[in-house]
């Protein structure tokens, strides 16, 4: 595997962002229901948007691993989860009083759920921490899968295969359940083949070479600002 290592943690970040917009885009603009002519390209920009939050989980995790300050972390979390909220409801349910929470939150109940477990030794109240978290993230995007993502991937930081072993075994159980809810609620086909782009995460997984490249401020701040300001873009276009 070392001999494919050639992503920094900036280009896959970079990457993920492309793809979280894409996934967006298609969304909330592309709708098969709306544009049949245009499933395909539909089809194709949800594939590769279901990347991007499992990365951002993964480096999640080394950002918690790597950070100076956990503190400052999690309240940078908190600030842009709280001001992603709005613009995520108004998006996604058309006001601002409906629906779960955005998937800052979900980064941030992940987060905590990392403090806990790395600052006890106490097996049972690791296990309640990661069961409440967990347990709390169903109500906001990425819920229950996030978490799980961000504690196997802690837990197996050290090694890469077990850290694609199990996010092969999530993703897999995740697809299942997804084609399983489409049968039963007899929703559309094509969004659990959409499905299949969180496989894509796995070659990235496999090329990071564990470096952070350039240290420059945009790079350090620009998923945050720019989650919710694609938000509000796009739900200016709509209301256009």
């Amino acid at each position: 595997m070392t001999s494919i290592k050639r992503l920094n943690r900036t280009q896959i970040k970079y990457l993920a962002i492309a793809a979280m917009f894409l996934d967006h885009l298609a969304a909330f603009l592309l709708s098969p229901e709306k544009y049949p002519g245009l499933i395909v390209l539909y089809i194709i920009m949800r594939t590769i948007g279901r990347v991007a939050a499992p990365v951002m989980f993964y480096f999640l995790v080394e950002g918690f691993t790597h950070t100076s300050s956990k503190r400052n972390y999690c309240l940078r979390l908190l600030s842009f989860a709280i001001l992603s909220q709005i613009p995520y409801s108004l998006l996604r349910y058309g006001n601002v009083a409906s629906g779960d929470l955005n998937v800052m939150f979900t980064l941030l109940f992940s987060f905590l759920m990392l403090m806990v477990v790395e600052k006890t030794s106490n097996q049972i109240i690791k296990g309640m921490a990661v069961f409440l978290f967990m347990f709390i993230s169903i109500f906001s995007d990425w819920g229950l899968i996030g978490p799980l993502m961000a504690w196997l991937f802690y837990v197996n930081r050290s090694d890469i295969k077990k850290q694609v072993r199990d996010y092969l075994l999530i993703v897999g159980i995740q697809l299942l359940s997804t084609v399983l809810f489409i049968i039963c609620n007899t929703q559309s086909w094509y969004e659990g083949m959409c499905q299949l782009g969180t496989f894509l995460v796995i070659p990235l997984l496999i090329a990071y070479n564990g470096e952070s490249g350039k240290k420059k401020f945009i790079n350090k701040w620009l998923f945050y600002v720019f989650y919710p300001l694609h938000l509000i873009l796009i739900w200016l276009v709509i209301r256009v």
